[in-house]
């Protein structure tokens, strides 16, 4: 029974996870996603990634702790990270910068910065779901097998 709710709890985190993720890139925030692999999975400091990206240690350290809510232990919330993110940086997003303005290429929506992810989860959750349960179900295949 204990085995049993720690999977559920892995595969809770994979799918909350994974869906942070793949919202992220649907975005184009592309910066969010390194940072947390560049963190969990590389190892590099909020310092070296802040400066790498021009953000603060501080912003770099909230990516971070959003990912690791969700996984509620490093060691997970790393591997899931290093498992998603080949699948993840293969999505193109769906918004389009344009002379400072932002198209939902979906929807054809004008968006402003602060409404894209929400405009994301809210409109078109239907395509969020789609890409989270392929990658999912890519990753729980793959995982089985090796």
């Amino acid at each position: 029974m204990p085995e049993r709710s720690w999977c559920k709890g892995v595969d809770d985190a994979l799918t909350a996870i994974t869906r942070y993720l793949v919202v992220k890139r649907l975005a184009g925030d592309t910066i969010t996603i390194l940072a947390v692999k560049e963190y969990l999975v590389d190892g590099l400091s909020p310092s070296t990634i802040g400066h790498k990206y021009r953000i603060s240690k501080f912003r770099v350290r909230g990516y971070v702790q959003r990912v690791m809510d969700k996984a509620r232990n490093h060691m997970i919330a790393a591997s899931i990270v290093k498992r998603v993110f080949p699948y993840i940086m293969n999505i193109d997003p769906v918004i389009l910068r344009v002379s400072g303005k932002y198209l939902c290429l979906i929807c054809n929506q004008q968006l402003r910065p602060e409404q894209i992810e929400h405009h994301i989860r809210r409109k078109h959750k239907d395509v969020v779901q789609d890409i989270v349960t392929q990658i999912v179900t890519n990753v729980r295949r793959h995982y089985r097998q090796g």
